[in-house]
């Protein structure tokens, strides 16, 4: 995540909040108080019987080099005066919060 260190322009505050995060099969999702909420669900494209979803690996992305795709069932934001709604999404099934 360093790579978006030089994006960050101003720094608009810290808050506490609990953090929830699901995993069941397919679907992800995160809530953080009431500020994030967001569900994705990955893609297992058509004929793929094994239920494997879609990977991109090898590449360049800030959240790791191995992503697999995903469709937002919900994603919204509404922090520190930014309010956001997404339509895409990443899951990263190895993420690990320990540096």
């Amino acid at each position: 995540m360093a790579g978006l260190a030089p994006l960050i322009g101003e720094m608009l505050g810290v808050e506490r909040a609990a953090i929830e995060v699901v995993e069941d099969g397919l679907r992800h999702s995160v809530r953080v108080g009431t500020a994030i909420d967001f569900e994705i669900e990955d893609i297992v494209p058509f004929g793929v019987e094994t239920g494997e979803p879609v990977k991109f690996s090898g590449m360049f992305h800030p959240a790791g080099s191995d992503l697999t795709m995903a469709e937002a069932k919900r994603s919204k934001i509404n922090a520190f005066g930014i309010q956001y709604e997404g339509k895409t999404g990443l899951s990263k099934s190895d993420f690990s919060w320990t540096a």
